[in-house]
């Protein structure tokens, strides 16, 4: 989880997200490369809500600027390898994985960077 600092705000609520979601949190990134991971989080899979990454306010350090984030959202699993509940293309919005309709603790991590090596992200909210 280098470079990132986890706030537990909650406050503005982009139009794609569900208002009754079950949980959500919100935060930013600096300085991430591939292979950076968010925090964990516990989704009871009490709603049928998809899982939901929002990015706003997107930088890379490569001479091309920001273009993509390949996101893949894994299930923690304590005893035996992650499970991964699939990967997404952020071009600096949401990206929804559908519903993973397993109770359990979740995480994304980075896994592509369009130009560059490193982003940065003003704005990010997870919803499940």
């Amino acid at each position: 989880m280098a470079g990132a600092a986890l706030l537990s705000a909650v406050s503005v609520i982009p139009a794609h997200a569900s208002v009754t979601a079950e949980g959500q949190f919100e935060s930013h990134i600096n300085s991430w490369r591939a292979g950076n991971e968010s925090r964990r989080w516990w989704d009871n899979n009490d709603t049928s809500d998809y899982t939901g990454i929002y990015f706003s306010g997107c930088y890379a350090d490569g001479g091309g600027g920001f273009n993509y984030a390949g996101l893949q959202l894994w299930k923690d699993i304590s005893s035996a390898p992650d499970r991964s509940k699939g990967t997404r293309t952020n071009y600096c919005g949401w990206v929804d994985y559908g519903d993973p309709n397993d109770a359990g603790n979740y995480y994304f991590a980075l896994t592509d960077v369009s130009h560059g090596t490193f982003i940065s992200v003003d704005y990010v909210k997870v919803a499940w």
